[in-house]
């Protein structure tokens, strides 16, 4: 793996993390899973795979500076600067344009830095094998093995049953599916979650998005020519959209690696192996609700299924099965114009 360089995407707002994710402190940032914020955690993983100087991290210009506080060892010229944000298609494009301008035979690995992989060993394993199928020229997901009918997760449909150490070809790729065709997925054993991790060839990725997406891609080279605003006119596409639903040759390797998406307050909880504040926490006929508050005192009494979180100036209770929608919360404050809180 003497050519394969790492890109960690550290966009992204957390809004389902609120009030703890802010827009100068989102979700990567935060210690949901472990000591360390996610964003260091994916950033030890990227050391397993490559050396320093072929780690890359993508960010907006506002954040540019927690990312080198919090990495000391990104070297200068890896931090790839997203003037704002256009989704994950510009956001990979720029990456891979910079990448290769370094090294035309790169193959690069694409991860989002606020997921959680408990099982390292099988994650490395399992990048290795999607890097020998993009050396190859294909274009390659690394697919979550499901563990139940998830209706939160877009999914990839394999040509074949995905074996535990191989290759298959992606047929489809799948919307989030309502509970009764999600059932079906996990039964039939060939559909996988599309986990937002690619591995392909630089080179490769910025020709198919030249067919694909050419907008984006001239948007990019103009960009990093100089040309100002140029940035500001590539389509906001997710790079799913934008290019592997229309590729030639997309991959799939299935991932077992202990991964979740810590999508929201309720995967935190479900994750947390335990509160380093327990002698703070009273929680009484309580069952299943779980504390986010510091060393605050907090006593819950018959209130079971629900998630406190507490951030000094803003207090969020939600039940368990409705934290999907602290987002709304959000977009509530953004319409009374709380900047304080965003």
């Amino acid at each position: 793996m003497d050519r394969f360089h790492v890109v960690l995407l550290a966009g992204g707002s957390g809004t389902r993390f609120w009030p703890h994710s802010r827009q100068d402190n989102p979700k990567q940032f935060l210690a949901l899973y472990g000591k360390d914020p996610l964003l260091v955690s994916t950033w030890k993983r990227a050391r397993r795979l490559a050396p320093e100087s072929r780690i890359w991290v993508v960010a907006p210009r506002a954040l540019q500076a927690r990312v080198r506080k919090l990495l000391p060892g990104l070297q200068r010229d890896n931090l790839v600067v997203e003037p704002s944000g256009r989704d994950t298609a510009p956001a990979i494009a720029l990456a891979c344009a910079a990448v290769e301008a370094r090294d035309r035979t790169a193959v690069v690995g694409i991860f989002p830095t606020d997921h959680v992989i408990r099982d390292v060993p099988a994650f490395t394993a399992a990048v290795r094998r999607a890097a020998g199928a993009a050396e190859q020229g294909s274009l390659v997901c690394l697919g979550i093995r499901p563990d139940r009918p998830a209706t939160g997760f877009g999914y990839l449909k394999c040509s074949t049953l995905p074996e535990k150490d191989g290759v298959a070809s992606v047929a489809e790729f799948v919307e989030k599916p309502d509970s009764a065709r999600a059932r079906r997925f996990l039964k039939s054993g060939r559909y996988l979650w599309n986990g937002g991790m690619f591995v392909w060839k630089a080179s490769r990725f910025l020709e198919e998005l030249q067919s694909t997406a050419p907008r984006i891609r001239r948007a990019v080279e103009r960009h990093l020519s100089g040309e100002k605003g140029a940035w500001e006119r590539a389509t906001r596409l997710s790079v799913d959209y934008a290019v592997m639903e229309q590729a030639a040759d997309v991959k799939v390797v299935a991932l077992d690696a202990g991964w979740d998406d810590l999508g929201s307050w309720d995967a935190a909880g479900r994750l947390r192996v335990r509160d380093p504040h327990a002698r703070n926490r009273i929680l009484l006929d309580s069952d299943n609700s779980v504390v986010f508050a510091g060393e605050k005192m907090v006593a819950l009494v018959g209130v079971p299924d629900v998630m406190v979180v507490d951030s000094g100036d803003a207090l969020l209770v939600v039940a368990r099965e409705k934290t999907e929608q602290v987002k709304s919360v959000v977009d509530t404050l953004k319409k009374r114009k709380r900047k304080d809180l965003l």
